[in-house]
């Protein structure tokens, strides 16, 4: 799963304004000013068309502010959970990687599912 890298954004989005105030480069976007300093702090996500014109004014392709996350959600949950719960959910996780064994091999007509 990828996800947005908003600290490069931000970054990248400030960087672009330079010595230039955020009215000023808010009205280049088609924007507030309010919603810029948002975008610039990390506090808003950009919109696709937003994100888009800022791509298209730095030169920069969307893909370079997504990344490969290096977590699963259920890492998260897994964190805040207790012991016996964790349990559960591996085998709960383990009994659904089963089943999509099964159902790839009937697919592949290898194997007949009841």
């Amino acid at each position: 799963m990828k996800e947005f890298n908003v600290k490069k954004f931000c970054k990248d989005l400030i960087a672009l304004r330079g010595k230039e105030s955020q009215t000023e480069f808010a009205e280049k976007l088609g924007i507030k000013r309010p919603t810029l300093s948002l975008l610039e702090n990390g506090k808003q996500m950009p919109t696709f068309d937003i994100f888009s014109r800022i791509c298209n004014m730095s030169g920069k392709n969307t893909d370079e502010y997504f990344t490969e996350s290096t977590t699963d959600s259920l890492v998260y949950l897994m964190g805040s959970l207790d012991e016996a719960d964790k349990i559960k959910i591996k085998e709960m996780a383990e009994r659904i990687r089963i089943k999509e064994k099964y159902e790839l091999l009937a697919k592949r007509g290898s194997y007949v599912i009841d």
